[in-house]
């Protein structure tokens, strides 16, 4: 489809996953797209750091497992299964009462022949921690996994529950690979050439605010976010850092990138 309905408008995405999707998206019907990536993804066959950390699980068997995502609970596993272990680190997690933070984490279990304990009142890290720690965790071992930036003071919690807490960071964020797409993006935000942007986690809403304000322009980016861009997400849970400064964007009732796409593109129509 070459429709050109977005013909006039300026598209920023800040996907390090997928873009390329969004992007095409976007220009089959007409948009300009500046691709500006604010975190990047660590891939799981490389991570150093998870393989350390899968040894520390394999090392404290695990009462209770918290599954922060779907995708991060198969890339985990995935990687494990070229690294070797997997399925003693399978054995073990399958063994413990698991707490799944929504439903695409439900699904990810169910597919394992797993079940799950419980789901989060609310597709949040910290709902899932009020859960487990409802449910009770003193005395065991917890291992959460963790999706994007994660909240020193949600282990704590656990921890002050008397919980003895492992951590896995399957897809772990770190700087992009080009921080001056970046610095463009803040300059054309400010200078109001940017009609809308899109947001896939809530780490990219963050990263971006951070770099902003480390450049001294964080509360004109703010603004231009508040008043002259439309905001896009994927879901609640990339909406938060966004709410939290006084941006409403706009959310597809499905959580998923497609649904984002489309919803944005009628709105910008």
């Amino acid at each position: 489809m070459n429709d050109q309905l977005l013909a006039d408008k300026t598209i920023a995405i800040t996907a390090s996953r997928r873009a390329e999707e969004q992007a095409g998206a976007f220009e089959r019907h007409g948009a300009r797209v500046l691709l500006a990536p604010t975190v990047r993804i660590v891939k799981t066959d490389d991570d150093a750091a998870l393989a350390a950390e899968t040894q520390q699980v394999l090392a404290h068997p695990p009462h209770v497992l918290l599954v922060a995502t779907g995708h991060g609970l198969k890339s985990w596993l995935d990687a494990t299964e070229k690294n070797g272990g997997a399925e003693r680190l399978k054995e073990m997690l399958s063994d413990a009462q698991i707490y799944v933070r929504g439903a695409k984490g439900r699904g990810a279990v169910r597919s394992l022949g797993w079940q799950d304990s419980g789901i989060a009142q609310v597709e949040t890290t910290e709902s899932l921690v009020e859960l487990a720690l409802e449910k009770g965790v003193a005395g065991k071992n917890v291992t959460i996994q963790q999706h994007g930036k994660p909240d020193p003071a949600l282990v704590k919690r656990l921890e002050d529950a008397g919980a003895t807490v492992t951590q896995v960071h399957p897809n772990r964020w770190e700087e992009p690979e080009n921080p001056a797409l970046v610095d463009e993006l803040i300059n054309r935000l400010i200078a109001g050439e940017i009609d809308a942007i899109t947001f896939t986690a809530a780490p990219a809403v963050e990263a971006l605010l951070e770099k902003a304000y480390h450049l001294g322009r964080g509360d004109e980016v703010e603004a231009a976010l508040r008043t002259e861009t439309v905001v896009a997400v994927v879901g609640p849970v990339t909406a938060e850092p966004l709410n939290a400064i006084g941006v409403n964007p706009v959310c597809p009732e499905r959580f998923r990138m497609g649904a984002m796409v489309k919803y944005l593109i009628e709105a910008l129509q």
